[in-house]
């Protein structure tokens, strides 16, 4: 599905497409700069551009950011994909060779990009601008502040009921719900609320 405003174009991620072996996804982030005059035409490439990626398997979705200057004068296109595997196979194709060869006329300078995985790749990032990851120390702390209340709450409702398991099995369990609770709620959602925080110098 596509919406549409002034501000962004967003292809709602397909996760069912995600890496069933639980790799983490790739992000990577296009930045391309119009000719004068060539905002609009740049813009309907881009939905081409991402219509083009949405076939390849192991796309989970694209955003479109269009340019807004002075602030952000380029375009910027972020692809995400279930693995680094996927994400080759769409860098390596034919497909984007040919969308890129078709905005050289509508651009200046080169295309610059930017690849995000592993842990980094769950943070939350700000419309427009590349994907920058924030300082290892904000990192560390929007992490512990995503995984102290889910601490508490297990500790409170499954540790009575657990006491009499073997260590392991206890670990085990708070791990299997500790891991997906901190990459697709705790940190994404908690970086999303703190974005401005994370993006100062």
């Amino acid at each position: 599905m596509l919406l549409l405003s002034h501000h962004c174009e967003v292809v709602v991620p397909d996760t069912a497409n995600a890496d069933s072996a639980g790799a983490l996804p790739v992000t990577v982030v296009l930045s391309r700069r119009p000719a004068p005059g060539r905002e609009q035409d740049l813009l309907e490439w881009a939905g081409r551009m991402v219509e083009a990626a949405g076939r390849f398997p192991g796309h989970l979705g694209a955003e479109i950011f269009p340019p807004d200057a002075p602030d952000h004068p380029d375009l910027v296109v972020a692809f995400s994909f279930a693995n680094a595997a996927a994400l080759s196979d769409w860098e390596h194709s034919d497909a984007r060779r040919a969308q890129l060869d078709a905005a050289r006329d509508l651009v200046v300078g080169e295309a610059r990009a930017h690849s995000v995985s592993g842990f980094e790749g769950i943070f939350s990032y700000a419309p427009g601008q590349a994907v920058v990851p924030p300082p290892r120390w904000k990192t560390a702390i929007v992490i512990g502040l995503a995984i102290y209340p889910m601490s508490l709450l297990l500790g409170w409702l499954l540790a009575p009921h657990l006491s009499s398991w073997n260590v392991a099995l206890r670990v085990l369990v708070t791990t299997l719900i500790v891991v997906p609770y901190m990459s697709w709620l705790g940190v994404p959602y908690l970086s999303r609320w703190l974005r401005g925080w994370l993006q100062r110098g």
